[in-house]
C-alpha cells in the first residue's frame, strides 16, 4: 500500500467516524466519492502479470569508454496493463549517453515494447539477470511488482597501451618457431655464423666471398633459430598504502600494461599465463592465441584491489602455472617485505622482470609544494632506489615506470637482457 492509497483509506475512515460521532449525514456523503475512487482502483488493479523479456547487446566485450547499445524487448502474454512501469538496472560506473532506462506505458495483450539505450562504462564485468516491472490501476493506488528474467553480460576490458615489441631474451625457450633468438643455428633471418658445406645445404646460403678465397672448400652461412618461450604475468592487486586515489591510478595503469604485454607476447606466438594477486588470487594457466587473450581480458576486466596478502604465498604455486625457467613479468609497486620472495623466485630458476609503477613520483606530482612534502618525497625516493638496487643485485631486471611516460619507450631503453645467475 503506497502513500496515496493510505491517504484515501484514512480519509474514508475519518469521515465515517466523524459522521458517526457527531451524527451528521453530510459527512457520510462526503466519504462516498473517496470510496468510489478506492473501489475503482481495486477493480482495475492487475491480479497477475504475464510478461516475457529478452535482452540484446550489440557487443559482448568492449574497451573502457567505448559505447554499448543495449535493448530490452518486453512482450505481454497476459491481460492488458494500463499503467505499466519498466525500469532497468544502472550500475554506478555506467553512464547513459543516449536513451532511457525507464519507461511508463500501457501494454495491451500480445503487444510488445522496447527499452533502448546506449551507455559507456569503466573497466569491469556488467551482468543483468532481470528487468524490474511494476503495474497498477489507472489511479496508481495499488501496484504489483515483478522481476522479469532477462539476462546478459558485457565485459569492459582495460584500455590497451601502444606496445609493438618486448625485447626479452629468455634463457629457456620452447621448440617451436617464434620471435625469440634461440642462440642456435637453424632457420631464421639473423646471421649466426659460418660452417663448412654439408650435403643438402641450400645453394642460396653459400658464402661466395669465402668460397672465392678458398677454392677447394665450400662454406655455408648459418642463421639464428627463432623460437617461442613461456611467460607468466603477475599483477599485484594489493593495497600497500593509505592513499586510495594513488593506489587506484597506479593499479589501473598496471592492468592496462598487463593487457598490452599479453597482446604483444601472444601475437608473437608465445605461451602466456596470468596471476592476479590480491585479497584473493586469480590464476590462468599457460595458453596460446586469441582464446587465451580473451580469457586474460575477462580476468583483467574483473580485477579489483584487496587487502594485503603476504607475497610469500607465490612460493607455493604449482610449476604448471609457471613452468620451470619461464620468464615472470611482475607488475608491482614493491613492498619491503617482498624482497625475500623475489630472491626465492630467482633461486627456483625463473627469469624475473619487474615493471614497477613509481608511487613516489606520482605522489610528488599530486602533493602540495611545501617544505615538509619536499623532504618526505626525497626520503621516499632514496628508500625506493635502495630497494630497487637490492632487487637488481639478485639478478632481477627492474624497470622503474613513471606512469605519465609511455611504457614502450621505457622497456626499449631498458633492453631485454635479463641478468642470469644460477644461485642467489
Amino acid at each position: 500500500m503506497n502513500n496515496k492509497t493510505l491517504f484515501i483509506v484514512l480519509s474514508i475512515c475519518g469521515l465515517i467516524l466523524s459522521a458517526l460521532i457527531i451524527r451528521n449525514g453530510r459527512l457520510l456523503v462526503l466519504a462516498i466519492p473517496f470510496l468510489v475512487y478506492l473501489m475503482i482502483g481495486i477493480l482495475q488493479s492487475p491480479n497477475e502479470m504475464a510478461l516475457l523479456a529478452q535482452r540484446i547487446t550489440d557487443k559482448p566485450g568492449v574497451a573502457a569508454g567505448e559505447p554499448v547499445e543495449l535493448r530490452v524487448i518486453v512482450k505481454n502474454h497476459g491481460k492488458g496493463l494500463v499503467n505499466l512501469c519498466l525500469r532497468d538496472t544502472l550500475f554506478p560506473s555506467m553512464k547513459i549517453i543516449d536513451g532511457h532506462i525507464f519507461q511508463r506505458l500501457s501494454l495491451a495483450t500480445g503487444e510488445t515494447t522496447e527499452i533502448n539505450y546506449v551507455f559507456e562504462a569503466a573497466r569491469g564485468i556488467y551482468s543483468w539477470n532481470a528487468i524490474h516491472a511494476s503495474a497498477g490501476d489507472p489511479f496508481g493506488l495499488f501496484e504489483r511488482e515483478l522481476d522479469i528474467p532477462a539476462s546478459a553480460e558485457v565485459y569492459v576490458r582495460p584500455l590497451s597501451m601502444k606496445i609493438r615489441h618486448v625485447p626479452l631474451k629468455p634463457r629457456s625457450i620452447l621448440h617451436a618457431t617464434g620471435p625469440i633468438p634461440a642462440r642456435l643455428a637453424g632457420p631464421g633471418t639473423d646471421f649466426f655464423g659460418i660452417r663448412e658445406y654439408r650435403t643438402g645445404d641450400p645453394l642460396r646460403r653459400l658464402n661466395w666471398r669465402l668460397n672465392a678465397r678458398h677454392p677447394r672448400k665450400l662454406f655455408t652461412n648459418e642463421y639464428e633459430r627463432e623460437e617461442i618461450a613461456d611467460f607468466g604475468l603477475v599483477l599485484d592487486a594489493r593495497k600497500l598504502t593509505d592513499s586510495d586515489e594513488m593506489e587506484k591510478a597506479l593499479f589501473e595503469n598496471s592492468v592496462c600494461a598487463a593487457l598490452s604485454l599479453s597482446k604483444v607476447l601472444l601475437k608473437a606466438g608465445n605461451r602466456v599465463a596470468l596471476l592476479i594477486f590480491g585479497e584473493t588470487t586469480t590464476s590462468l594457466f599457460p595458453g596460446y592465441g586469441k582464446r587465451q587473450l580473451n580469457l586474460i581480458e575477462r580476468n583483467l576486466a574483473r580485477a579489483t584491489q584487496g587487502s594485503n596478502l603476504p607475497f610469500s604465498y607465490l612460493e607455493y604455486f604449482p610449476v604448471r602455472l609457471f613452468p620451470s625457467r619461464s620468464v615472470i613479468i611482475m607488475l608491482s609497486t614493491v613492498d619491503s617485505r617482498d624482497l625475500e620472495t623475489y630472491a626465492r623466485l630467482r633461486s627456483f630458476g625463473y627469469d624475473v622482470l619487474l615493471i614497477s609503477p613509481d608511487p613516489v613520483e606520482y605522489a610528488a606530482r599530486t602533493l602540495p609544494l611545501t617544505d615538509i612534502n619536499t623532504l618526505a618525497v626525497r626520503a621516499a625516493r632514496v628508500e625506493r632506489i635502495v630497494r630497487l638496487k637490492q632487487l637488481v643485485k639478485m639478478g632481477i631486471q627492474v624497470i622503474n615506470w613513471q606512469v605519465n611516460q609511455p611504457l614502450e619507450t621505457i622497456i626499449n631503453k631498458a633492453g631485454g637482457n635479463i641478468p642470469h645467475r644460477r644461485n642467489v
